[in-house]
């Protein structure tokens, strides 16, 4: 028995290639040479949202498909950060870094991966009276070499937005607010994502809202864009195995995702 394409719906065909321009369009803008460079910062409002797996898998697909390395830099607390996902070990301060005059000044002693190199700081010891704020380790081990790599990933784990949250977001050109899909912690997220704005940086704001749940992307459906672009991250066995994503919504989303963060701009957010 044959089948006669005239009999199916010419909406089919249209979807499909609907889809393909949307992915084409997520691979140019990932893969798309940059005017300047681009610091990403990933960034959540409470633990066990997914942020050092959506910066791992973030890093992983900007190492892949770009030219130049991308700098991942690990400032989170938590046992499975960034670095942690890379295998980097830990950094220490380095005077060729700090006054970095070529590429590889700035890569001096880094870890360094497929497409990537890595800052890690070292954990304090224990004598220590309290450890650096983020901030402060960012300015200090990250800000010499940033303008040697076109994209910079940066870990920052959980931060309070009335502690060190506005302070960490105002050293990245786009800030990735990871938050859970749910509705309370979305609409948490949809009011810090305005204030991030309105910094007197500019940085953009993009939410990644993980459906931990299982309960589907209607939420992430519903606000996206407004007051920022929104991407549903579904529950993948991979990502939850800290492996790569096992199902094509998973790898979809990632893909959408890490696009977003690259074209994001901040006109995209109402102040």
């Amino acid at each position: 028995m044959s089948l006669d394409v005239r009999a199916l719906p010419a909406a089919l065909f249209g979807s499909a290639a609907a889809e393909r321009a949307r992915v084409t369009g997520w691979h140019r803008a990932i893969a798309t040479e940059l005017p300047t460079t681009r610091r990403i910062g990933f960034i959540s409002l409470a633990p066990g949202t997914g942020t050092s797996t959506l910066a791992h898998r973030v890093t992983g697909i900007l190492a892949s498909r770009r030219s130049e390395p991308v700098l991942a830099v690990d400032l989170s607390s938590g046992a499975r950060s960034l670095g942690a996902r890379l295998g980097a070990d830990p950094t220490s301060p380095d005077d060729t870094r700090a006054g970095a005059r070529t590429s590889d000044d700035a890569r001096t002693g880094l870890p360094s991966g497929d497409g990537w190199f890595a800052v890690r700081p070292a954990p304090h010891d224990a004598t220590d009276a309290e450890e650096p704020a983020a901030a402060e380790s960012w300015l200090s081990e990250v800000a010499p070499i940033a303008r040697f790599f076109e994209v910079t990933v940066t870990d920052f784990g959980v931060r309070h937005p009335l502690v060190d949250l506005a302070t960490c977001a105002a050293l990245c050109d786009v800030v990735c607010l990871v938050a859970d899909a749910g509705r309370t912690a979305t609409e948490l997220a949809r009011a810090v994502a305005p204030a991030i704005v309105s910094l007197p940086e500019r940085p953009g704001v993009v939410l990644a809202l993980v459906d931990h749940a299982r309960a589907g992307d209607a939420v992430a459906r519903a606000v996206d864009g407004d007051p920022a672009p929104a991407v549903a991250i579904p529950f993948d066995g991979g990502l939850q195995a800290d492996a790569a994503p096992r199902t094509r919504p998973a790898e979809r989303a990632l893909l959408r995702l890490t696009a977003a963060l690259m074209a994001a701009s901040a006109s995209e957010v109402a102040a």
